[in-house]
């Protein structure tokens, strides 16, 4: 997986503009100094944030090669005073009393459960500090029994909006806002995975393997085709309450 993503852009669906969209709602009334931000991969949503922001950014992902090339994008960019590169699992623990003004994690948190990044970050935050994430979630009130299973097979938990948003509030945040990602953004992602699959299949080392994980994505993407009007990636934004 590391190896057919260090091809491209994009680990998930987004957008410079969707981004850009959650941390204007974020950063309404806040002044955003310090920012930690939760599986940054290559960072593409690093370097939008520090230019968004301005703050201080510690970008947090458990691999090295993701992290190695996000430090070259961030020599290029000439960001080196803003974004510091920390190679640690997003549920690790942190010295006591460490606090941000703003958590991110755009396409991520189900890799440690969205309840438990919820629990393990909030203590990140003061009252009042906001933190934004995206998580697939079901659109459909009736989904398709196929692609219920395909998701459950994945080990993926979509919930509905509405439950996502109680799931918020019963670990100890107000819900702001909440937005789905456009069909662009899934664009964004599967367009350039479509055309790299091929050449990363014929090229990598065990046939065996790089044809089940194409297979995978295949059949993920087909899915998006015939039922993505059913469920999507929505961000949330929220804040620290008490």
């Amino acid at each position: 997986m590391i190896d057919l993503f260090l091809g491209l852009e994009r680990m998930s669906p987004g957008s410079q503009e969707t981004t850009a969209g959650a941390f204007q709602i974020a950063a309404q009334d806040r002044d955003i100094r310090k920012v930690v931000e939760f599986g940054c991969g290559s960072g593409i949503s690093t370097i939008a944030l520090a230019r968004l922001s301005g703050a201080s950014v510690i970008a947090v992902d458990n691999s090295a090669p993701f992290l190695s090339q996000l430090k070259q994008k961030v020599e290029r960019t000439g960001l080196q005073q803003q974004i510091k590169v920390q190679e640690q699992s997003m549920d690790a623990a942190w010295p006591e009393e460490t606090q941000f003004d703003l958590i991110w994690s755009e396409g991520s948190a189900y890799a440690i459960g969205l309840e438990n990044a919820l629990k393990r970050w909030r203590a990140l935050l003061p009252p009042g500090g906001r933190i934004v994430l995206s998580d697939l979630i079901w659109i459909d009130p009736q989904p398709d029994a196929e692609v219920q299973d395909f998701w459950k097979n994945q080990g993926e938990t979509l919930r509905y909006r509405d439950d996502t948003r109680k799931l918020f509030v019963s670990q100890g945040y107000q819900v702001i806002d909440d937005f789905v990602f456009s069909d662009q953004d899934w664009r964004n992602y599967y367009q350039p995975l479509k055309t790299h699959l091929p050449r990363w299949k014929s090229m990598y080392s065990d046939a065996e393997t790089a044809g089940i994980v194409d297979q995978m994505f295949q059949e993920e993407m087909r899915m998006y085709d015939q039922f993505g009007s059913q469920y999507g990636y929505a961000f949330f934004i929220a804040e620290r309450a008490g």
